[in-house]
């Protein structure tokens, strides 16, 4: 997953004036990517190449998000990135899959047809079952 972070490189590069609070929002990002990662590309079925570039689109969406007033912490904005993730996801298959670029099987219709809240509720759960591990489990 470094990839994302050296792709992104730019306007938002890590090197450059990181205060607390955005180390925190991408620490929480890099927390959640391997989560986000299996929801695109085994789920919403993705390539890499289309998954890195959604990742980096939601990397940019997060920090944003975390800096609106209001928001006190990114652990806190953690559901809000996987409703996002679920929603970029959702919206960009539903466009492959209308404009005739990409053919779906009965899974991916069956999660394109489902609200990207409730499947974030469901890689939620995925979430908090993980946090539970020891680093023994791993």
């Amino acid at each position: 997953m470094d990839k994302l972070m050296d792709a992104a490189d730019g306007p938002m590069a890590f090197g450059s004036g990181s205060d607390a609070f955005e180390n925190e929002v991408r620490s929480v990002f890099q927390d959640t990517l391997g989560l986000i990662h299996i929801a695109l590309v085994t789920h919403y079925q993705l390539g890499e190449s289309e998954a890195l570039e959604l990742e980096k689109d939601l990397y940019v969406w997060f920090l944003r998000f975390c800096y609106r007033p209001g928001n006190s912490s990114a652990r806190e904005a953690r559901p809000f990135l996987l409703v996002a993730c679920c929603q970029f996801a959702r919206e960009y298959q539903k466009y492959l899959l209308g404009s005739g670029v990409r053919s779906s099987d009965e899974k991916l219709r069956r999660l394109l047809d489902r609200e990207p809240l409730d499947v974030a509720r469901d890689f939620s759960r995925s979430l908090e079952l993980l946090s539970f591990r020891t680093p023994n489990e791993s």
